[in-house]
């Protein structure tokens, strides 16, 4: 049994819980990506963490192959409207947290549940710009010292009914490159850039790139997917 620990279980401000677009529509999930990340782990059995999963389909897939897979969404839109898996994976392998704010997973012993993989799909462009060092620091919190995170960022406006949904509206990596390398969640810690390693990816809307972070002291095991 696993646990979230945050002292903000919704995302109460954000524009998404306030005009819940994304996720009341949102089930990705892509077999290729996951193939090619079990190839990344060796095909041995890893934690992946997934930051704004809407309805958690990516999740649930990686936990029918036997990986210790959970999910966290800022709204509780699915929850109250029972939506595509929170019926049967609340509380099990989906949760709620605001992602801008310290969250962490523990198993019933009380010991922390670190992640191998971390992956948010088109989320960061919904993050307002102030927000974005908490964000990663939580992502460094959660991750493996060996552990990868991987990303897709719209770089397109998105506006519904007056609701600024893109708070930050990156047109190529280097602006979110400048922007973040100089937050503490870069300078006082072990993340570091890397090249998107993959192929496929779960998310990628018409205009995104991809992004990649690691740990600085990512096992040998990887090195040789670098090149």
């Amino acid at each position: 049994m696993i646990k979230i620990k945050t002292n903000h279980p919704i995302a109460y401000e954000s524009p998404d819980h306030i005009m819940p677009w994304g996720t009341m529509r949102d089930n990705s999930t892509n077999e290729d990506f996951i193939n090619q990340t079990e190839q990344w782990f060796n095909n041995e059995k890893f934690n992946v963490l997934d930051i704004g999963c809407s309805g958690g389909q990516m999740i649930v897939d990686y936990h029918n192959r036997g990986h210790l897979a959970i999910g966290v969404e800022g709204s509780d839109y699915s929850i109250k409207h029972q939506r595509a898996n929170w019926p049967s994976y609340h509380n099990k392998n989906l949760f709620t947290a605001d992602a801008t704010k310290p969250f962490n997973f523990e198993f019933i012993t009380g010991d922390q549940v670190k992640f191998d993989l971390i992956t948010a799909w088109e989320l960061i462009e919904h993050i307002h710009p102030n927000d974005l060092n908490e964000l990663f620091k939580n992502i460094y919190n959660n991750l493996k010292p060996e552990g990868i995170f991987v990303a897709s960022i719209s770089t397109k406006p998105d506006v519904i009914d007056g609701v600024v949904l893109h708070q930050s509206v990156f047109q190529q990596f280097e602006w979110l490159f400048d922007i973040l390398t100089e937050t503490a969640a870069f300078k006082d810690t072990d993340l570091e850039w890397f090249p998107y390693p993959f192929s496929a990816a779960v998310r990628a809307d018409g205009g995104s790139f991809h992004i990649g972070v690691r740990h600085k002291a990512i096992d040998g095991r990887n090195n040789n997917n670098d090149n």
